[in-house]
């Protein structure tokens, strides 16, 4: 990825960029170094509103998504 980024003269942000392994069977640790820093770990993160998570399930898209919901309800109840 790094090479092909400096082919296009462009470069990484290493403060926004971030690592993330999917598994179903635990928890892995990754060591990624680009220019010798290692990226960040994370295990969720939100992509178009969506929250990607490392567990491969999306319990708490969904639980996030009916939050998103109450709060949208809540604030149409007070304009009333």
């Amino acid at each position: 990825m790094n090479i092909v980024t400096k082919k296009y003269g462009m470069k990484i942000n290493f403060k926004k960029t971030k690592v993330m392994c999917i598994s179903c069977k635990g928890n892995h640790k990754l060591k990624i170094l680009v220019e010798g820093q290692r990226m960040e770990q994370v295990t969720q993160f939100k992509y178009l509103g969506s929250i990607i998570s490392s567990d491969g399930y999306c319990e708490k898209d969904i639980r996030s998504i009916i939050v998103m919901g109450k709060q949208a309800f809540g604030n149409k109840k007070k304009n009333f």
